[in-house]
């Protein structure tokens, strides 16, 4: 009975300090969110030799992954929260590709020269749009 009265007066003074109606008080306004950018990363996936690799995954933790084509480029678009950008890269076929390749990551911070669009709003930042991003990913070792 105790904790049911206190769980009561809890909820009586969280509703009550929501309410303003004073006129002499200025409004308090809550705003909730985390700042975010649109992106779209353009690149291409090679071996040391320079050549393309298809069937590489291209993933962020905030998209659906893509896959490298046949002549190792991708396009990945989607949102992101907060400063920088990982990007992973990891072969989902094995030796089918022609190898069996490490994987590898990049850290993708955005300038304003690759600002496409203003944001709107007080949480959307832009717009970011970045070509050329290439990766080079080296065989595992057999044993």
């Amino acid at each position: 009975m105790k904790e049911k009265l206190l769980l009561a007066a809890a909820a009586l003074l969280g509703f009550a300090t929501a309410c303003n109606n004073e006129e002499d008080q200025p409004k308090v306004v809550s705003m909730y969110g985390v700042p975010y950018n649109n992106y779209k990363i353009k690149g291409k996936v090679t071996d040391k030799a320079g050549q393309p690799i298809k069937d590489i995954e291209v993933d962020s933790y905030d998209v659906r992954p893509v896959t490298t084509g046949s002549d190792g480029s991708y396009e990945l678009s989607g949102q992101n929260f907060g400063g920088d950008l990982e990007i992973t890269f990891t072969d989902i076929d094995g030796p089918a590709n022609g190898g069996d390749f490490a994987s590898g990551s990049l850290d993708i911070r955005f300038t304003e020269e690759e600002r496409t669009a203003e944001g709107s709003g007080a949480w959307h930042k832009g717009d970011f749009a970045r070509t050329g991003v290439e990766m080079t990913l080296e065989k595992n070792e057999q044993e």
